[in-house]
């Protein structure tokens, strides 16, 4: 009976997301040929640090990681940024005002209400799927 018990505490700890964890994502309506943009918690479970290198979408034509900074006298501007290290143990946030993911070019309409699908790529946990609940602020 003993030896059965490492095996289940094993896969409750690897179970769904295998140590990245995909918390509270969503995103804001938007219209066609327009830009969506997508928020998230990313919790990192493992005691490895892993690194978000990617991001899909088939509603968008291009999907794009960005971040924003303050430019001069108070004004906000965005940049792309290629990766996003998610260090272990940690959760790394995609929210207004910060961290977030660009839907550009959209191919269909985000409507209050939709689920939208992404991919993300992590160098270590591969490809985790994550459903973007459309919603306004």
């Amino acid at each position: 009976c003993q030896s059965e018990q490492p095996a289940e505490t094993a896969g409750a700890e690897t179970g769904v997301g295998q140590g990245i964890v995909i918390e509270g994502a969503w995103g804001r309506p938007a219209a066609v040929g327009q830009m969506g943009v997508g928020y998230m918690q990313i919790r990192n479970s493992s005691s490895e640090a892993d690194t978000l290198t990617a991001v899909s979408s088939e509603v968008a034509r291009q999907t794009e990681l960005h971040e924003s900074y303050e430019l001069e006298e108070g004004m906000m501007g965005m940049r792309e940024i290629e990766q996003l290290a998610v260090p272990a143990g940690s959760t790394v946030s995609l929210e207004p005002g910060g961290l977030h993911i660009m839907l550009m070019q959209l191919t269909e309409e985000l409507v209050e209400g939709d689920q939208v699908e992404l991919t993300l790529t992590f160098t270590s946990q591969g490809e985790v799927p994550v459903t973007l609940q459309i919603r306004r602020p």
